[in-house]
């Protein structure tokens, strides 16, 4: 296990997105709003380091530099009172259950039989093609890179419309690309195309079970998201739909902005098992979905995983680190998670499900 400072930086983080809060919008919110993602994000305690991360902004550095001076929690607290403006302080619960930069290196660094350098599948990045900045090609060689043997593209589908989603055409351009990956690189790392399709509001996916052959589908919710009614029943559906490979960022949550679906998890998990649907855990910062949390439930109810790095361009390829390190939270078996699969391990697995790209 790994040792906690005495005040780490998702207290000092914390304590930081509640001053701002507390401040009419203006420059002193946004300089220590600023200054609470820079703690948060980054990679080393700050109560063990001499210097503030230079992306401090210049007028919050009084405060950070008063807050990492406390010697506990309780002191924070009191500092936080002392220094807040006239709003009212609160902990959000968007917040909640977040691992910070420091966090997940620490997890990584205190072992465990999920290693990063033997992840072997690359799983749930975007391109050009929807909302990515980089092409399919860019993409692949940057998993290459890493030492991936395996990866799945999954751009949007044209069903969420603000991020250019791909539509019949755009599909069969990308499944001729990934052939003509495969023809040139296969040996080194065999692409997989996926589509991250958006779950309607009945439960029904976007795109019609026609046309679902030959893709790895990722179900993923991105709309109603604010809507505090019961989604468990859209979530069942959505399940039941045949050619579902994974649900994707379960809960659809984003950090200081929403704490997700509400949802009868459990039940939600089970029949995620039945079904033989993996659920994600992404990393993206601020998403982390399943958190380590409901990452434990789902694995009490025999569900399997797909680490994924959500990413939008090369560099965020490094996000399946933060997935990882929420699986290690959770106490997952390495046989529970598919990224560790060599490729023929992957291969019988899809073929079991009747899913085969």
């Amino acid at each position: 296990m790994y040792a906690v400072p005495v005040v780490s930086n998702a207290v000092l983080a914390d304590a930081l997105f509640q001053l701002a809060e507390s401040h009419s919008p203006g420059e002193d919110r946004l300089a220590l709003l600023r200054a609470g993602y820079a703690v948060f994000d980054h990679p080393r305690e700050l109560a063990g380091s001499r210097r503030l991360p230079e992306t401090v902004p210049l007028e919050a550095l009084p405060a950070v530099a008063l807050l990492r001076q406390c010697q506990g929690v309780d002191a924070v607290h009191a500092a936080v009172q002392r220094l807040a403006g006239r709003g009212r302080l609160h902990h959000a619960g968007s917040r909640q259950h977040f691992l910070t930069a420091a966090e997940v290196g620490a997890v990584l660094a205190a072992g465990s039989e999920l290693r990063p350098q033997e992840l072997r599948g690359a799983v749930h990045w975007h391109t050009r093609a929807s909302d990515g900045a980089a092409t399919l090609e860019a993409m692949a060689r940057a998993c290459l890179r890493r030492g991936f043997s395996w990866a799945v593209a999954c751009d949007h589908s044209r069903g969420l419309a603000c991020v250019n989603g791909l539509d019949e055409e755009g599909i069969r351009l990308q499944q001729a690309a990934v052939r003509a990956w495969n023809h040139r690189h296969g040996d080194e790392l065999r692409l997989l195309q996926g589509l991250e399709v958006e779950i309607l509001e009945d439960g029904t996916l976007d795109l019609p079970r026609s046309r679902r052959a030959g893709l790895l589908i990722v179900a993923a919710v991105h709309t109603e998201l604010g809507e505090r009614r019961d989604q468990t029943g859209r979530l069942l559906r959505a399940l039941e739909e045949p050619g579902v490979w994974a649900l994707a960022h379960p809960r659809g949550r984003l950090f200081a902005r929403r704490s997700g679906l509400r949802a009868n998890w459990e039940r939600v998990f089970r029949q995620a098992a039945a079904a033989g649907v993996a659920l994600e855990i992404n990393g993206f910062p601020r998403r982390q979905d399943l958190d380590a949390g409901l990452a434990a439930v789902a694995a009490e109810a025999g569900c399997r995983f797909v680490l994924a790095s959500d990413a939008h361009h090369p560099r965020h390829l490094e996000f399946d680190r933060i997935a990882l390190a929420l699986a290690i939270q959770a106490g997952l078996p390495r046989e529970r998670v598919l990224n560790f699969l060599p490729l023929f391990g992957l291969e019988t697995a899809l073929e079991e499900r009747g899913l085969v790209p």
